[in-house]
């Protein structure tokens, strides 16, 4: 018996810990959730859960995303077609920084950002 270092899924509900613990440990557990809609607005407790995290801080993405997909429908000019195009690459790029630089690099853990800086060394 001693303090666990090791888990695995055993089933969707229980967790296997080794070695043995000792005592009763606190833990802290972070996970990715499937929500059942993008802008549900049902959740309990409201309404700081409403929507997701995308549909609540990146609208932007959220609406190029949609109108890429469904200009085939629009019947439109093609240099509107680029204007979103380039809208939903710059707002993908900006979520796609947050997303590898900040929340999921286990700064919470580390205290340290982990983002990749394009700069020229000193010595260059």
């Amino acid at each position: 018996m001693d303090i666990p270092k090791y888990y695995a899924n055993w089933d969707e509900e229980f967790w296997v810990l080794a070695p043995t613990p000792d005592k009763t440990y606190e833990i802290t557990l972070a996970y990715d959730k499937e929500p059942e809609s993008i802008t549900d607005t049902t959740s309990t407790p409201a309404p700081a859960t409403v929507g997701t995290y995308l549909s609540n801080k990146y609208q932007d993405l959220l609406l190029y995303g949609c109108l890429v997909n469904t200009y085939a429908y629009l019947k439109g000019p093609q240099d509107m077609l680029q204007y979103y195009q380039q809208a939903f690459n710059q707002a993908l790029e900006s979520y796609a920084i947050e997303q590898i630089g900040i929340r999921r690099r286990d700064e919470y853990q580390d205290g340290e950002v982990r983002a990749q800086l394009n700069v020229k060394p000193p010595s260059s």
